[in-house]
């Protein structure tokens, strides 16, 4: 090699090694950068994702308060509104528990209960805000449990006394789980308080309760809009991501946070619109709730609400097994925030909730009273009067008459209080298929409503045995019940079977193949003419009953038309007592509740069933009480003018084990008039 390939090569050598260096350096500054584009990106994210820390309250630097506050055992301040009648002189105390995005001045009893009420039933109402609402301190320590205690603390702070009631509207209704789990049974001693009962209103559901069905979670989550599903997955699998989720801007946060309005429904936006109306344009409504910042309120919330629970609501025992207290769930059928699917499932599961489903506008009508889903999907609704349903010694199943409904039940007339108390009777009565506010059943046959009345015994826990009572068309139902559900076998968790019955004036159907021609032909006979045409309508034309009782050419059925003549004067006086005694609403009730669905589902169809084809003859039953286990008792007035008394008699002269009662100058409401309810509940119940 020569002197100028060595050089070249030297120099060949230097520029590597220069480039390798120069390559080296570029390698370790982009290493250095990344890295300090990371610690960057880091800290960005640490600082995203932790909230500020909360505003201070209260003097001399911090933000004005507006409402009083108690100091809690731990340190902590809660702030509280009181209204209603005077806390000293109240006949029941309540503490009210806000919603998500709330505080204590959003109290729908503020705003929907009236004073005139709120003074009649006496009730003193306080509304707390939650930790980290409002002007309460935050709890950076909360739990499902804490919350409760917090309350309890609160009512023993402000000396409610030994009994107070809680409830809760949304993520506020979902505390009061907590609170039934955690401080419904406290020793009263030194006016210590416990809880006398329990509202839960459109509660919000944690859709990872380990009860819940998966299907019924699964359909439920996915009718929700779907930043909310991500959102509350957030809440529940990364919860220290919640803060940043709903203040960063690349992905919709939590609807009620956003204020999407496709969360809300049309009766929302009304409800929404009215309550801006009529509010003081000085309300804290919208200031409050966020007042010490975001996290401490709505985020931190819902790392409770939807986070990981120490129980599941479906999980627990009455709490007032004594009769001593109730809870009430109200919702609505068209809530677009909190699915009413999973309400009605957990209601269902605790049979000692009083469920209350409002079809509210525009879609529906407002309910009056809880329902029962039957396993065919269906809704019967019902009504409860005597003694509590825990500590009674017999448990009747009362069904209505024609063209009448649940609040048209003669022992909530004619039976005194203090023999009911005696007797130790419990009664439910039932909007029958159609009626009132119990679906229709299209499929309805003479058999279903039989079956119906058994699976109402079943989900209100009536225990081994009940006792049936019915009303005219509802007595002709009690002949299903005899054939169809005499003797369920009792096994496993008490099923229900029958421990007697009752017919009043029941309805008969002429065309039972039992019955005499000549004795059905001269009853029948006496019946009115527009009557006589009806009842062969429903029997032999039963698609045309509906034509028939609504054309103007005829007369329609007499009890729908309201003629007079098929009244007697016993009946006409028992009306005029029943107006002149009940309560002004009862009355309504009575007028507006049966055909609430309309005519055809309610009436017409009722006189197809009753009056049409039966797939068997009362006559043909056996005695279901052979044993002495029970009795049957028919009841009639010997003036009925709308049921013939002289087939009555002879259904009772065949069938012998039938105990039969005539009541001389009565008419077909007799069970209405002055102490018969008594008398009927007596003779039932000393056999």
């Amino acid at each position: 090699m020569t002197m100028s390939d060595r050089s070249k090569k030297s120099l060949s050598d230097a520029s590597r090694t220069t480039r390798k260096y120069k390559t080296d350096c570029s390698s370790g500054v982009l290493k250095i950068l990344l890295i300090i584009l990371f610690a960057e990106f880091c800290a960005w994210a640490f600082k995203a994702t932790v909230p500020p820390p909360p505003k201070k309250l209260g003097p001399p630097d911090g933000l004005p308060l507006t409402s009083p506050r108690i100091q809690l055992s731990d340190g902590r301040h809660l702030s509280y509104n009181e209204y209603g009648v005077s806390k000293d002189v109240a006949k029941s105390k309540i503490i009210y528990v806000h919603c998500f995005d709330c505080s204590k001045y959003s109290d729908p009893f503020a705003f929907s209960a009236s004073p005139a009420v709120v003074e009649q039933l006496g009730v003193y109402i306080v509304a707390l805000d939650r930790p980290g609402y409002g002007e309460s301190d935050p709890d950076p320590k909360r739990t499902v449990k804490s919350l409760a205690l917090d309350i309890e603390e609160l009512a023993d702070k402000l000396n409610l006394g030994q009994k107070f009631y809680v409830a809760g509207f949304s993520m506020g209704g979902q505390v009061i789980w907590s609170c039934l789990k955690y401080i419904p049974h406290r020793r009263v001693i030194l006016n210590i308080c416990m809880l006398a009962g329990a509202v839960l209103i459109s509660p919000a559901v944690n859709y990872w309760w380990h009860n819940l069905p998966t299907n019924l979670t699964n359909e439920a989550y996915s009718r929700q809009l779907q930043q909310d599903q991500w959102s509350l997955r957030v809440a529940h699998y990364l919860p220290w991501l919640t803060y940043w989720w709903n203040t960063q801007s690349w992905f919709p946060g939590f609807s009620v946070i956003t204020q999407n309005p496709a969360v809300f429904s049309p009766a929302d936006i009304e409800v929404a619109a009215k309550l801006t109306a009529i509010a003081n344009p000085n309300q804290l409504m919208r200031t409050q709730p966020r007042l010490q910042g975001e996290f401490e309120s709505i985020h931190h919330d819902m790392n409770i609400g939807w986070g990981k629970w120490e129980f599941d609501p479906m999980d627990l025992q009455n709490p007032f097994q004594n009769g001593n207290g109730s809870v009430h769930l109200w919702m609505g059928d068209d809530d677009r925030i909190v699915p009413v699917t999973l309400q009605r499932y957990i209601a269902q599961q605790l049979g000692w909730i009083k469920y209350h489903e409002i079809l509210g506008p525009p879609d529906g009508l407002p309910l009056t009273s809880p329902r029962i889903q039957l396993s065919d999907g269906r809704y019967l609704s019902y009504t409860e009067h005597g003694v509590s349903k825990d500590v009674a010694k017999s448990k009747i199943i009362y069904v209505h008459c024609f063209d009448c409904s649940k609040y048209s039940d003669p022992f909530a007339f004619s039976a005194s209080p203090a023999v009911v108390e005696q007797l130790g009777v419990y009664i439910v009565a039932l909007d029958r298929p159609g009626y009132g506010e119990s679906d229709p059943d299209p499929k309805r046959t003479v058999k279903s409503l039989a079956l119906d009345i058994e699976e109402l015994a079943d989900k209100l826990n009536l225990g081994q045995k009940f006792y049936v009572a019915g009303f005219s068309m509802g007595g002709q139902v009690i002949w299903s019940c005899l054939k169809y559900i005499p003797h369920r076998r009792v096994i496993l968790l008490d099923i229900c079977m029958l421990a007697g019955a009752v017919l009043i004036s029941p309805a008969v159907n002429y065309w039972w193949h039992n019955l005499p021609t000549n004795l059905t032909n001269e009853a029948y006979s006496r019946q009115l003419q527009q009557d006589q045409w009806s009842l062969r309508v429903a029997h032999y034309l039963p698609w045309l009953t509906y034509w028939w009782n609504t054309q103007s050419w005829f007369p329609g059925f007499s009890v729908i038309t309201q003629n007079p003549a098929v009244f007697s004067p016993a009946d006409i006086e028992v009306a005029a007592k029943l107006t002149a005694i009940a309560n002004p609403n009862q009355v309504e009730l009575m007028r507006t509740q049966p055909r609430l669905q309309g005519e055809y589902e309610s009436i017409h169809h009722d006189m197809n069933i009753g009056w049409g084809k039966w797939e068997f003859d009362p006559m043909d039953l056996q005695n279901p009480f052979q044993n002495g286990n029970g009795s049957v008792h028919l009841w009639m007035g010997d003036d009925d003018r709308i049921i013939p008394v002289t087939l009555q008699r002879y259904i009772a002269q065949q069938l012998g084990w039938i105990k039969y009662h005539e009541i001389v100058g009565a008419g077909h409401t007799f069970s209405f008039a002055d102490e018969m309810g008594d008398n009927i509940l007596k003779e039932l119940l000393s056999h």
